[in-house]
């Protein structure tokens, strides 16, 4: 036993006395003395462990703080996508009459005895009837003086409890559906929307029909359906005027972890999404569904429902209004947070009163959408150390304190396996 241990010693002492590791060397120097050799242990230790302090440092910062977020106004080559504008309709005079008097979307209280007897279907028929067609709703649309078809571009969104919706350049209407860009030849943006107020559609138009701006992730539900209505009145504009500010994603931003860049990209959705798009709003909708299908066993009528769940009858529809404050709670211990998008516009907005212009008749009411000013600022989230940094600062760190390299590494098997044959 001894004599085997003699032997490594032996064999460490040889590397210790060769390897180019500054100061190790006289520790096992036979013509110093032992308070030399002190010295030099105190003065190793010291060293080692400074190097260790920097290389923990480094490597907490690495993994904990890796992106940060920085402001730019190089704004002439930016492409600044332009917001999403979305129509919907909260409810019909058959919902009002039959079930509910205001959007059941809203978890709000039920106010007819129908609603008990009322099947799932007759629920779902009654939301098929807010289905109110793009072609007698929006007669003219006018993106920077050139005109285009409206229902090519204004699609049906899934229902996300808000009733039924209509929404052009949104990315929850596929990746190629953001086809407006505000850039260094499109240096302004104007939509001009013409909705037909016809004397059947008026008093519906304008107790059940909201408009919304949103950037090109978000998606109505009912937090935002009262907060974010625009007004409409027939024979007028409403003029809506706003700014934008993008987020963009330096290179290596993807590559970090969730959890530690704090936020989402739009491909990264929860495991088993209905979604096709990750935005908080979607997250916070899946949930809201999860939470209806654990405490009531079925989902609103008003919400999208997944594969193998079923739709609430009127009975079950009682269970869903009695927890709302589980339902909508904005987190739950247990529950996986609802991060922040990684990219998108933030966008700040002014409203006008209705006033009059030129139109082609008391029919129709007009939306005017307007940019007031180009994007000249902009937020991007880069990385704030990347793996070369992190070899660039421990290789540093290593050559400071201890004198090694990479060629250090390859001394301990030369010196501890190969030479073994010289030790005396």
């Amino acid at each position: 036993m001894w004599k085997r241990l003699a032997w490594w010693w032996k064999i460490i002492k040889q590397y210790l006395s060769n390897c180019s590791i500054h100061g190790v060397r006289y520790l096992v120097d036979n013509r110093l003395s032992y308070p030399e050799r002190l010295f030099w242990l105190i003065s190793c230790i010291l060293c080692w462990y400074g190097c260790v302090y920097m290389i923990v440092n480094v490597l907490r910062n690495y993994i904990y703080s890796p992106v940060a977020v920085t402001v730019e106004t190089t704004y002439v080559d930016w492409e600044t996508p332009f917001p999403a504008i979305v129509f919907c309709v909260s409810n019909t005079k058959t919902m009002k009459k039959d079930y509910f008097k205001r959007n059941p979307g809203m978890f709000s209280n039920y106010s007819n005895p129908n609603l008990l007897r009322a099947t799932p279907e007759e629920l779902l028929s009654a939301y098929d009837k807010m289905r109110y067609p793009c072609m007698d709703l929006l007669a003219d649309c006018t993106w920077n003086n050139i005109k285009f078809n409206c229902c090519s571009e204004f699609q049906e969104l899934r229902k996300t409890g808000v009733g039924y919706c209509l929404g052009m350049n949104t990315y929850h209407l596929g990746d190629n559906s953001v086809r407006y860009f505000i850039n260094r030849t499109v240096k302004y943006g104007d939509l001009i929307i013409d909705v037909h107020m016809a004397a059947k559609s008026k008093t519906f138009l304008l107790t059940a029909f909201s408009v919304h701006v949103f950037n090109n992730l978000q998606m109505p539900t009912f937090k935002n359906l009262e907060k974010d209505e625009i007004h409409m009145k027939a024979g007028r504009t409403t003029r809506i005027e706003f700014t934008m500010y993008d987020t963009f994603n330096g290179a290596g931003v993807e590559n970090v972890a969730v959890g530690y860049r704090d936020c989402r990209f739009r491909h990264e959705k929860r495991r088993d999404s209905m979604f096709t798009v990750y935005s908080s709003d979607t997250c916070y909708l899946q949930l809201i569904i999860e939470r209806m299908l654990e405490l009531c066993g079925c989902v609103n009528f008003y919400y999208s429902v997944p594969r193998g769940a079923r739709v609430c009858n009127g009975t079950e529809m009682l269970c869903i209004i009695a927890n709302k404050a589980e339902i909508t709670a904005q987190s739950i211990e247990g529950e996986e947070e609802c991060l922040p998008n990684c990219d998108g516009t933030s966008l700040t907005i002014n409203r006008w009163e209705p006033h009059e212009y030129d139109s082609p008749g008391r029919s129709y009411s007009r939306l005017h959408f307007t940019l007031l000013s180009h994007p000249t600022v902009r937020y991007r989230r880069y990385v704030v150390n990347d793996v070369l940094d992190v070899i660039v600062s421990v290789g540093s760190a290593v050559g400071l304190f201890m004198g090694a390299s990479i060629m250090s590494i390859f001394e301990i098997p030369y010196w501890l396996f190969i030479r073994r044959d010289k030790i005396a």
